[in-house]
């Protein structure tokens, strides 16, 4: 018990609560046991001093002179001797005289009522029987009073023991008090010596660790609950720090990677805003070189262009160098000590002997063709992190998908170019030739007609066909050069199409309506120009030969998914002018709709005029297309 009471807060509180408790229930028995005891003390007290009373009254009942009746004064003698007699032997007062025969009380009492019973009442009794001469009148009085004194002394005594009794109930309840203030005193003491100042620390410890200082302890640290406590939180303190370190560190790892991250985006975006924006250049290589040598903390780097075998090739950059350097940055004749050393992957060289620096190499790929060599110089004593290594290796296959991106865009622009010195060529040959070979035949005749024997009429005849061919030419010339300026731009064929029958319109000759049901980018770019040709070619016809007032040009679709474009007029009809030699328009309509695998109708309209129609299904913009003719931003309707 003893232990738990050293162990535990709430045993020391439940001991100081016990003696608390045990010091009232104490005082309280001791008071009713007590107060028992004195209990009719007055009574007693009083039924004593009536003792005297009753003593008096006998003697003087006995004194009474000259009595004529000695019976009635008998009996008066006698109810006063009952009457004391009956007080001695009352309850009150036989219970608060003491048990043991040794107290004086008891003695006192004994003693009254001995002297009572063999000396006071036969005395008085006697003298009730004789008279008295003034020596026995002496002798009882004296006999009387020494008997009323044994009376006052046996009061004396009870009076005595009762107030010894309240003396004792005060003692016994001062000392209870006093004890019951000390063990108040004590337990304060005690709960701000146990209580309050290990909670204070325990607070101020929480505070600090709260505030970041896990180096805090508490100093109390016993067997009680606070100390338990407090071992516990010191435990839990100890702990904290380490965790505290330990996430320390891992932010600090974490930072360390996020800079790496950071640092990572920051080149990536560098180099992808150096490659895709549009000009590709040494320059644009060389800074895109010249940031990863910056970020990553690498040598120098240089950026090798191959060609298809890997066998040759040319330095296309290298950040030793100003990116405006003009000039060969390589004097190897071949490219295949470089290149094989990687054998297809990323290659770190083994660190020499005399410590110089080192060459990553990374093979630039898109797809399973290689297209050039980046190099990076690794510093002395440096070891690639495996961050670095992925950046770079990521950052290389951009520059391969750019370089190849690149090249694709010069091969399309190569055939471009061709397809469009072919589509010049064909539409010279078809337009413009035909007329001055036609021409140089009129001059021909003309020259024969001078030197031989011909006439005026036949001259003047050759003469008037070579002006006729001279102008048609230069019509077709002409129509040619709109032809090839024509083009479309990001509003789209709709836009072209607005545009075109506007430019028709307001020449006044005719009104056009257009009725567009195809939206942007159903159709792909070519067919866009070549559906925009054959429309405006055939308002050019309409201009022309119809003498329409009317014109509707239609673009819808067919219930078989086919595209189909009409113009129809309300004119004279084509009738037999579509066999004239100068009706070279109407074969490249139907050149491109050959082109448009579709099919060209033309024909008489329903009120008369001509109807020209075109079907064909299209492929749109997903799918590869021929090159259309070079884009000048600028419309012009003859």
């Amino acid at each position: 018990m003893l232990g738990g009471i050293k162990r535990s807060l709430l045993w020391r509180m439940g001991l100081a609560l016990s003696l608390v408790a045990a010091m009232g229930l104490f005082g309280i028995v001791s008071s009713v046991l007590i107060a028992e005891q004195i209990r009719g003390a007055a009574t007693a007290i009083n039924l004593a001093g009536t003792l005297r009373y009753s003593t008096y009254d006998a003697s003087t009942t006995v004194l009474k002179p000259q009595v004529n009746d000695r019976q009635a004064h008998r009996r008066e003698l006698e109810m006063a001797l009952d009457r004391f007699e009956r007080h001695y032997a009352e309850q009150p007062l036989s219970r608060i005289v003491p048990d043991s025969p040794s107290h004086p009380a008891r003695t006192a009492y004994d003693d009254v009522g001995r002297i009572w019973a063999s000396e006071i009442r036969p005395t008085l009794l006697r003298a009730l029987d004789r008279p008295l001469d003034a020596e026995s009148y002496v002798e009882l009085r004296g006999l009387v009073d020494g008997f009323v004194q044994k009376v006052d002394r046996m009061v004396f005594l009870l009076e005595q023991r009762t107030e010894a009794q309240v003396q004792l109930l005060r003692l016994i309840q001062g000392v209870c008090l006093f004890l019951t203030l000390l063990i108040i005193v004590f337990t304060v003491w005690f709960l701000r010596r146990g209580v309050m100042n290990p909670l204070q620390e325990l607070l101020a410890g929480a505070q600090a660790v709260r505030e970041g200082d896990f180096s805090r302890r508490i100093r109390h640290a016993g067997e009680d609950e606070l100390g338990q406590l407090g071992a516990a939180f010191n435990l839990m303190a100890h702990d904290l720090s380490r965790s505290y370190e330990d996430l320390e560190q891992r932010v600090r790892d974490k930072t360390q990677a996020l800079e790496y991250s950071n640092r990572s985006l920051e080149l990536m975006y560098r180099s992808l805003s150096h490659l895709h924006d549009g000009t590709l250049s040494r320059a644009n290589y060389t800074e895109t070189l010249s940031e990863m040598e910056k970020l990553l903390g690498f040598g120098s780097g240089s950026l090798c262009l191959l060609e298809a075998d890997g066998r040759k090739g040319f330095r296309l950059a290298d950040s030793d160098h100003d990116p405006g350097f003009i000039g060969p940055l390589c004097t190897q004749h071949t490219c295949m000590d470089c290149v094989g050393r990687t054998h297809g992957k990323v290659h770190l060289e083994a660190e020499d002997e005399d410590g110089g620096p080192r060459l990553l190499s990374i093979p630039l790929y898109d797809g399973a063709e290689i297209h050039a060599l980046l190099r990076m110089q690794i510093p002395p004593g440096m070891t690639p992190e495996p961050w670095q290594l992925q950046l770079v290796e990521a950052i290389a296959r951009h520059l391969g998908i750019a370089i190849a991106s690149q090249r694709r865009a010069i091969q399309s622009r190569r055939l471009a170019l061709l397809e469009e010195r072919t589509a010049i060529a064909r539409e010279l040959h078809d337009s413009l030739a035909q007329a001055l070979s036609y021409l140089k035949i009129q001059v021909a005749r003309v020259h024969a007609a001078v030197k031989g024997s011909g006439g005026k009429s036949d001259i003047d005849a050759a003469l008037n066909e070579l002006r006729q061919g001279l102008n048609d030419a230069y019509r077709q010339l002409r129509e040619l050069l709109t032809t090839f300026r024509i083009g479309i731009d990001a509003a789209g064929l709709g836009s072209a199409l607005e545009e075109t029958v506007a430019g028709v319109t307001a020449r006044g000759e005719q009104y056009v309506e257009l009725d567009n049901k195809l939206s942007d980018g159903e159709l792909g770019i070519n067919e866009e120009v070549h559906v925009l040709h054959i429309v405006r070619e055939a308002l050019c016809n309409v201009l022309r030969h119809a003498q329409a007032t009317r014109t509707r040009v239609t673009l819808d679709w067919t219930s078989n998914h086919r595209v189909r474009v009409a113009i129809v007029d309300n004119g004279i009809g084509i009738g037999e002018k579509s066999g004239k030699p100068d009706h070279y328009g109407l074969s490249i309509m139907h050149e491109r709709a050959a082109q448009l695998q579709g099919e060209l109708g033309i024909g008489p309209s329903a009120d008369g005029g001509t109807q020209v129609t075109l079907l064909f299904r299209p492929i749109g913009r997903g799918a590869p297309e021929a090159p259309s003719h070079v884009h000048v931003p600028q419309r012009e309707v003859v």
